[in-house]
């Protein structure tokens, strides 16, 4: 199989072109972030135990939409999977808590195991178990999560899926490494993020 090395940037001169590449903003994705974290925060020590990732998840997911959707931005549950999508563009963007962003040495985990939509959205396919390599994309569409960790830090990554999980990136957009980087305030609640992502079943 091609395979390609994953794209990491990390610097502001080559992340803000990107970005706006792919229709985005960082302070757009950045006050997503900080919905998502804010929302974990209202989870007390009476609700389940996964609340304050579901309250991210639904938040983050929340922000993405109305923070883009308009213009070239619509709304988009092809195959089950909550996104914003870009037609101009075949760009996908979804929301995933996750254990650890921004971190050149480990392959961002989802804090809850992704379905067989997002599988196919994606793609399923990968070379080996190298996490800096990744399968050339074959399909025109390309699908990227705001992936953000209990600290706060958070990228822009597209991923390759694998067993429910995320096993190696094809490219990663660093945009904050969390708390104290750009004055995100975590709060003390906020430790428990295993998102709940709805599974929708075929009858």
């Amino acid at each position: 199989m091609d395979a390609i090395q994953t794209t990491i940037l990390r610097e502001p001169w080559e992340i803000e072109p990107r970005l706006k590449k792919l229709g985005l903003t960082k302070s757009g994705l950045l006050e997503v972030r900080d919905i998502a974290v804010s929302e974990s925060a209202n989870a007390t020590a009476f609700h389940a135990a996964n609340a304050a990732g579901t309250y991210s998840y639904h938040g983050g997911t929340w922000g993405l939409r109305d923070r883009f959707v308009g213009g070239d931005w619509i709304l988009d549950r092809s195959d089950g999977v909550e996104t914003i999508k870009n037609e101009n563009l075949k760009l996908k963007v979804a929301f995933s808590n996750v254990d650890l962003a921004c971190n050149n040495f480990h392959v961002p985990k989802p804090r809850t195991k992704k379905g067989a939509g997002a599988a196919r959205a994606i793609g399923a396919g990968l070379f080996g178990d190298l996490p800096q390599y990744a399968p050339r994309q074959s399909s025109e569409w390309r699908f990227y999560y705001l992936m953000v960790d209990q600290d706060g830090a958070a990228e822009l990554t597209s991923p390759v899926v694998r067993g429910g999980t995320f096993v190696a990136t094809i490219e990663r957009i660093y945009l904050s490494l969390g708390a104290g980087d750009d004055g995100l305030k975590i709060g003390d609640n906020t430790t428990d993020v295993a998102e709940f992502e709805p599974q929708i079943a075929r009858k």
